[in-house]
């Protein structure tokens, strides 16, 4: 139950601080169904169907196929389950509703542990993740985007725990678990490498630091094959070469230059975006900044006037917030690098590849924006706390 963290009804202490904490999870149970009923949950939508076949033939025949969606092995895996147990996309959609409830409780558990017991904060940023009517959508939907999400807060949860080798180990877990649910989940791992460094060399352990810097180096062949492949079923170069900013969306492309240079179709798909990018540096800069535009700010032209304004009302805040949030010590600099590094890996991600028509890559690092905006938050609401009882001492 310690994954739960809610608070306990007391006798003593304010009627909110008692209760915050079920009062969140009623809220999170109302979008929950909100979402559920208005998107005729569950949904086989997009790449859903690809994602059902692939995991039809993982339960009949208990064998990995090849092709695109063995990129997406995780959460095929996942769904396959269900189907060996006789079950149908009715248990697979509240499965991934039970998990995204646990992730909840993940999330204001790990905010409220990173801001030293301080449960405003937690709270505060808690309520935005559920609220958040994007990202809650997810669960209604058979895509990978609801388990990557919750296995993302799950994660987080776990690395902020680690105190010996049973907390490091579930940890690892979680992480390779996250890597396999679609191509992009790599991010996850290779942030928390990067946090791992951080942490030997804050250890004063920097002969292992240099030894574990070898031993990445040695494997960096390996990390280049594999995101070679992850991005072999993406048309990477030709999306370039077509100006692609929003995927299945040609309205918002961006029509390229006359003196485009394309590279050799033998290169493998990762030297063949490198060879792109230098060759064409301005105009895939072009290209990428829109798509960055696209990513953080969540706009779509389909998107209603309120949908965009919610979107234009809370994004810079948390924005502005997670900046500050970053210098911030209440977190450890191995944790406050993990979130960044997920961060700034998966807008690399999309600056050289594409947007998606929807919030499938943006929505999922949502919780870890409003983590580092729940950092830097913290010391504001702990002035304006302390500030209260002042005022009434002075006007008594």
């Amino acid at each position: 139950m310690a994954l739960l963290n809610l608070p306990v009804p007391r006798a003593d202490g304010p009627w909110l601080a008692r209760y915050h904490g079920w009062l969140l999870l009623v809220w999170w149970a109302v979008v929950q169904a909100a979402c559920w009923h208005y998107y005729q949950g569950p949904r086989l939508f997009g790449d859903g169907a690809g994602y059902l076949d692939y995991a039809r033939h993982l339960a009949e025949t208990n064998t990995f196929a090849s092709g695109r969606h063995l990129r997406y092995v995780g959460y095929s895996t996942f769904l396959s389950v269900f189907l060996k147990l006789g079950l149908g996309m009715l248990a697979m959609g509240l499965a991934q509703v039970a998990l995204s409830g646990l992730a909840a409780c993940a999330f204001y558990a790990t905010a409220k542990r990173l801001c030293g017991g301080y449960w405003p904060a937690a709270a505060l940023a808690t309520l935005l993740f559920v609220s958040w009517p994007e990202v809650q959508a997810f669960n209604a939907f058979i895509l990978t985007e609801s388990l990557f999400t919750s296995l993302l807060l799950f994660a987080l949860w776990a690395l902020v725990r680690v105190r010996g080798a049973g907390s490091l180990g579930l940890a690892v877990l979680l992480l390779g678990l996250t890597s396999l649910v679609r191509p992009n989940g790599f991010i996850a791992l290779l942030a928390a490498v990067l946090a791992g460094l951080a942490w030997l060399h804050q250890a004063g352990w920097p002969g292992r630091t240099r030894w574990v810097g070898l031993l990445l180096l040695l494997l960096a062949p390996v990390g280049w094959l594999a995101i070679d492949w992850l991005l072999g079923s993406i048309s990477v170069t030709d999306g370039m070469a077509r100006g692609v900013v929003i995927c299945n969306y040609p309205p918002s492309a961006l029509p390229p230059p006359a003196t485009l240079r394309l590279p050799a179709p033998a290169l493998s798909a990762l030297a063949q975006l490198g060879w792109f990018v230098v060759h064409n540096f301005r105009y895939f800069s072009q290209v990428a900044v829109l798509r960055l535009v696209y990513f953080l700010g969540f706009p779509k032209p389909w998107h209603s006037v309120a949908h965009m304004a919610w979107a234009g009302l809370w994004l810079p805040l948390i924005y502005g917030l997670a900046s500050r949030g970053m210098g911030q010590r209440l977190a450890s600099l191995p944790i406050r690098i993990y979130l960044a590094a997920c961060l700034l890996l998966q807008m690399a991600a999309t600056m050289l590849t594409f947007e998606d028509w929807d919030v499938r890559f943006s929505g999922p690092l949502l919780p870890y924006w409003l983590l580092l905006a729940t950092l830097g938050a913290y010391s504001l609401l702990q002035r304006r706390q302390i500030r209260r009882p002042n005022r009434r001492v002075v006007a008594a």
